[in-house]
């Protein structure tokens, strides 16, 4: 079985082929510019540089969100076009799932965190179970001091987090504020990876569904929306 998988959420891009479990190939940019452009020449070449077609490809997977709107968009509609006109199914994944395991092998708490504009962050609270990150705080769009309060009222005395991601470019000194004895993993860490999508999709952990149904998972309002609901 062939997956291909994506992830266009932020301004980087990743893109991964697996085979029967094991990874072929792996794509990743720190700043791909407009994925519009970027992500349909990018899988044609990265497909060409392991002698497959898109025919080849027996299942998708894409990171859903959260995450840049139009990043997400676009991820999302390209996949799920190809998954369409091939008949093939498709898995979305959590960006901030596929993030944190980045971290699987953390013994400490992981806080994967993006930054969501409009003075909010997007994140989660994980904690490795050796096998997968499971969940203590869902994916969410929150204030930086309602995060702060959120996983300081999670974690157990004497316990501190690990936190990564782009968000921290913005909120990276008010968390360390927050959390002194907390970890920040280098910045090698912070960039989604297009495995890590695949990984998750493989065992149906996100829930693999016809190509109609996938949509972006945006976690809170878009521009248009707060337009509309202030001018109410």
């Amino acid at each position: 079985m062939k997956l291909l998988s994506v992830d266009t959420s932020s301004s980087s891009g990743s893109i991964a082929i697996v085979s029967d479990g094991r990874l072929v190939s792996l794509w990743s940019s720190g700043d791909v510019g407009r994925h519009a452009e970027w992500l349909l020449p990018s899988i044609d070449a990265l497909l060409k540089s392991v002698g497959m077609t898109v025919n080849d490809i027996d299942r998708f997977a894409v990171a859903t969100g959260p995450g840049s709107f139009t990043g997400l968009r676009i991820g999302v509609s390209v996949i799920k076009g190809l998954a369409w006109a091939l008949g093939k199914p498709v898995t979305g994944v959590s960006t901030l799932r596929a993030l944190a395991l980045n971290l699987r092998y953390s013994a400490m708490p992981v806080v994967p965190i993006l930054d969501a504009r409009k003075k909010e962050v997007y994140a989660a609270l994980y904690k490795s179970t050796g096998a997968e990150m499971e969940a203590v705080i869902n994916d969410a769009a929150f204030s930086p001091a309602l995060l702060i309060e959120q996983v300081s009222g999670l974690l157990a005395e004497g316990v501190e987090p690990v936190f990564l991601g782009e968000g921290l470019r913005v909120y990276g000194e008010l968390l360390r504020e927050a959390f002194p004895g907390a970890l920040i993993a280098p910045e090698s860490e912070w960039q989604v990876r297009a495995s890590n999508i695949a990984e998750l999709a493989l065992p149906d952990v996100e829930g693999t569904v016809d190509a109609a149904l996938l949509v972006p998972l945006y976690r809170r309002k878009s521009e248009a929306e707060f337009k509309l609901c202030s001018s109410k």
